[in-house]
């Protein structure tokens, strides 16, 4: 797209509420026909479940614990119904919604919009709508956020042809040429798009208590690796040099306010260059000189 100069805007949506608005009913549906695709695309009656893993088969051994595709729809329907919390001295049973920061969670919710996405697009490739796919070929989600790439906000039009009414789709308030996604801040400029660190945490009034502190008895190889993976995390998510020197500088300030020492971030720089030089070389050969501004 970069090459061509072809992009146009960008936007991201995300839902108001998810975890705790998905119906169970709907719910259990969906997880049964994504289920019984997945069984079915596999040419597997069987799932397997060993110690450390789960491997499709067809002729399970006796002894090993196993699951066919009825009985991993029923298990499912079981957890969904059977979810409890406790207030008090009270307990209640959940009945809208799935409990946030339980382990299969996010796993539900994101196979839950996906199937209404594949259904969607399902219908619109046996229409032959190939004007309207075309519009969502530059499209990602994570989880609830979604982010739209020359949608020319064709997504307004066709969110509650998507997904269930109970889930209320939001756009981002930008005027579509620049926009934060997860954590990257998504920019078009001239038709290219760049992208480099979005943190919410910059706009705070107060300071931010993160990475070590070494004044008290932790390991210093760890600490300094602290450095070197915030490194490979910017240099990934920065197209230009001066936003990953913008972002280099004010974490190496920070660092030796708490203690780290000069020499030893100079030396973990070198190490870094040296081994992720695939990864830097986009910013040419300045970036090696880096050091030398926090000297």
């Amino acid at each position: 797209m970069n090459r061509k100069k072809e992009a146009r805007n960008v936007r991201t949506y995300d839902f108001s509420t998810l975890y705790t608005s998905i119906p169970h009913k709907k719910l259990k549906s969906k997880l049964a026909w994504v289920i019984s695709e997945a069984f079915k695309s596999s040419k597997h009656k069987f799932i397997s479940i060993y110690q450390s893993d789960a491997r499709w088969t067809n002729s399970p051994r006796d002894a090993t614990q196993k699951v066919d595709c009825s009985k991993a729809i029923r298990l499912l329907n079981w957890l969904i119904d059977n979810i409890y919390v406790t207030f008090g001295d009270q307990c209640f049973r959940q009945t809208i919604g799935i409990p946030m920061g339980t382990d299969c969670a996010p796993f539900l919710a994101n196979l839950f919009l996906y199937s209404y996405e594949y259904q969607w697009i399902d219908e619109q490739k046996k229409e032959k709508n190939w004007h309207v796919l075309n519009k969502f070929r530059n499209c990602c989600r994570y989880i609830d956020d979604l982010m739209l790439i020359n949608n020319d906000d064709h997504m307004t039009k066709a969110m509650t042809d998507i997904y269930p009414e109970e889930l209320i789709l939001v756009p981002d308030g930008t005027d579509g040429s620049s926009c934060p996604f997860l954590d990257l801040q998504v920019v078009i400029r001239d038709h290219v798009i760049s992208t480099s660190i979005y943190d919410k945490r910059d706009t705070y009034d107060f300071p931010i208590v993160n990475f070590p502190t070494l004044t008290g008895n932790i390991p210093k190889k760890s600490s300094y690796g602290v450095f070197t993976c915030e490194l490979v995390r910017y240099a990934r998510a920065c197209t230009y040099y001066e936003d990953f020197k913008l972002r280099t500088l004010r974490l190496v300030t920070k660092l030796k306010k708490q203690f780290f020492k000069p020499k030893l971030l100079r030396r973990t720089w070198i190490n870094f260059c040296d081994a992720h030089i695939l990864l830097v070389q986009k910013y040419g050969p300045s970036v090696m000189s880096l050091y030398e501004e926090w000297m």
